[in-house]
């Protein structure tokens, strides 16, 4: 199978990745083989944010909105969101300088 030209662009790895921490993020467990976009939507929200500077908490803060206000869950796991806000910030900082 050959992948479109927009796989293949350096200029989208931000995005790709972006998608990717948010799939292994998966605050509802979701996430299998069949269902692999149902948090591609915040995927651009949390682009601005990287790219406005913000910090693993205010990635975190983001995370914690979107499970507790967006989602109406009554839990908010953050140990793991904070590890992933973690690896977004570090992969954003490094991709931007890189």
């Amino acid at each position: 199978m050959t992948l479109p030209d927009y796989f293949n662009n350096p200029e989208f790895a931000g995005h790709f990745k972006v998608m990717g921490v948010l799939r292994k993020w998966d605050p509802i467990g979701v996430i299998c083989e069949d269902n692999q976009d149902e948090y591609d939507g915040y995927s651009v929200g949390f682009m601005r944010l990287l790219d406005a500077g913000g910090s693993v908490d205010d990635i975190v803060a983001e995370m914690r909105e979107i499970v507790l206000d967006h989602m109406g869950m009554s839990s908010f796991d953050e140990p793991h969101a904070r590890a992933c806000a973690t690896e977004l910030a570090a992969f954003w900082r490094s991709w931007k300088d890189g």
